[in-house]
């Protein structure tokens, strides 16, 4: 059996609506080429999936899974399928399952699972404006902060949201470790105060892979007297979207419940 839909490693948005499609061969159980539909088990931490149906006459079931609001606080989800046939007299049931992994499109600053750097690193902090109501602050010149592993396949480029008040800086992806591979980088000016965020997306160069992923901040015009380089609000993961279209494109980067 295989899951056709969504693809592995796609991304998703909470409150996204995705198609699934679970492909089933059983010779013995499948008549005519379709198979009871009722026996496949899709499971997702991602939200309820209701029955699947049967898709025409081939071996296989369709449906859609719509994802939680709370859906992406995390990075990688797992999305199984099980089919269980109907055995045969003196063998029990047979079961088989498949599963593909989707990540989660957006990624909250504040969600940081290690900070550092030369001057002590970043903190959250409550911000009613922003994302979640944080976001990350105190970023000075040399800080960094680590986002966990990040499945980066499929995944072209990044979008952050960021505010600057003080002397702006660069954002780089780096692989591994805050003094690992650049995978990208992203340049925020002054943005003319911390209540004015803005959006820009920087390219990623391969790895094609899982990494552990770290943003580190940088401007070599940052002193002591000086106000940090930005606040970041989130990260948004661009690539290849579970409902077909490129993630982010042509909708609102984050829910618009209270979420701006």
């Amino acid at each position: 059996m295989s899951i056709e839909q969504p693809l592995d490693h796609s991304v998703f948005g909470p409150g996204d609506t995705l198609s699934l499609t679970v492909g089933v061969t059983d010779a013995e159980d499948g008549h005519g080429g379709a198979v009871d539909c009722s026996r496949v088990v899709v499971e997702s931490p991602l939200g309820r999936v209701p029955p699947l149906r049967r898709l025409g006459g081939r071996s296989g079931c369709t449906g859609t899974l719509v994802t939680g609001r709370g859906a992406a606080d995390d990075v990688a989800f797992g999305l199984t399928a099980r089919y269980e046939d109907g055995g045969a007299p003196g063998a029990p049931a047979l079961t088989g399952s498949t599963s593909v992994t989707l990540r989660a499109a957006f990624c909250e600053a504040e969600w940081f699972t290690a900070t550092g750097g030369a001057h002590g690193g970043a903190a959250a902090e409550s911000h009613p404006g922003d994302s979640g109501g944080r976001r990350a602050v105190e970023i000075e010149d040399g800080d960094w902060i680590g986002l966990g592993t990040v499945p980066l396949e499929n995944i072209g480029s990044i979008t952050v949201r960021a505010a600057s008040g003080g002397t702006g800086g660069t954002l780089e992806l780096r692989s591994g470790s805050p003094a690992g591979p650049v995978l990208g980088e992203v340049s925020i000016p002054f943005t003319g105060g911390w209540d004015r965020p803005v959006s820009p997306t920087a390219t990623l160069s391969g790895p094609g892979h899982s990494v552990r992923l770290f943003a580190v901040f940088s401007n070599p015009a940052w002193g002591a007297d000086t106000a940090d380089l930005f606040a970041l609000d989130w990260l948004r993961f661009n690539g290849p979207a579970a409902g077909g279209a490129p993630a982010g494109a042509g909708r609102h980067p984050l829910p618009p419940s209270g979420r701006p």
